[in-house]
Parts: C-alpha cells; sequence; structure tokens
C-alpha cells in the first residue's frame, strides 16, 4: 500500500494504492490522523481518494472509521472518492456509505469539500 498526499484547491487529497490490509494499516493510519490535525488547522477537509484500492480489510475500515469521529469532533469535512465496485459493495454491507459522502472522483470530492 501506497498513501500519497496532495492538497488540491486547499483540500488534503490522500490517494491510497494498493491493498490495505492488516500489514499496512498501521502505515494507512500514520498518513490519515495527522491529515486530520493539518486540516483542521487550515479550516478545510481531507478526501480519501480509494480509486488505487484494490482490497480493504477490516482493520482498514477502523482507521477510516477512526478518522471519521475524529473529524467530527474537529468540525471538518472528512469524504471518500473513486470506490471500485467491490470497495463500493464493502461499504454498503458495513454500512460506510451512510458515514461517508461518497464522490465518483477526487476532483469532485475535492469542490463538494469546499462547498
Amino acid at each position: 500500500m501506497e498513501c500519497r498526499k496532495d492538497i488540491k484547491d486547499g483540500v488534503i487529497v490522500l490517494a491510497v494504492e494498493g491493498a490495505v490490509d492488516h500489514e499496512s494499516a498501521a502505515a494507512f493510519e500514520q498518513a490519515a490522523i495527522p491529515s486530520l490535525d493539518e486540516a483542521e488547522a487550515a479550516g478545510t477537509g481531507v478526501v480519501f481518494d480509494l480509486s488505487g484500492v484494490d482490497y480493504m480489510s477490516s482493520v482498514g475500515l477502523r482507521v477510516l472509521m477512526l478518522a471519521a469521529k475524529a473529524a467530527k469532533q474537529k468540525s471538518i469535512s472528512v469524504v471518500v472518492a473513486g470506490l471500485q465496485p467491490t470497495l463500493a459493495e464493502i461499504f454498503q454491507i458495513s454500512r460506510f456509505d451512510k458515514i461517508f459522502v461518497i464522490y465518483d472522483t477526487a476532483d469532485a470530492a475535492v469542490a463538494g469539500v469546499r462547498g
């Protein structure tokens, strides 16, 4: 798994590629959580661009849940973008589609966060 951080129009975009599983979840969390603090300080939000994720286990979903809870406490927006069909199904089954606003693309997500 690789996680690259970019800033687009003032919004932090975490582009994740590969599998988010037991081996990579800690690295995913280490990239995600500090970005939430950075977004809070900048008064912006975070987009998780998951278009490159081919698999996410429950530990990856746990990181997203932690991010959602932290974002709520910090009053910032956290959204996801680019879900592949398998991951979209996992989001529906686990009801993460009720927790996160989901966009088709990272650019659409950035526009949504900017309001």
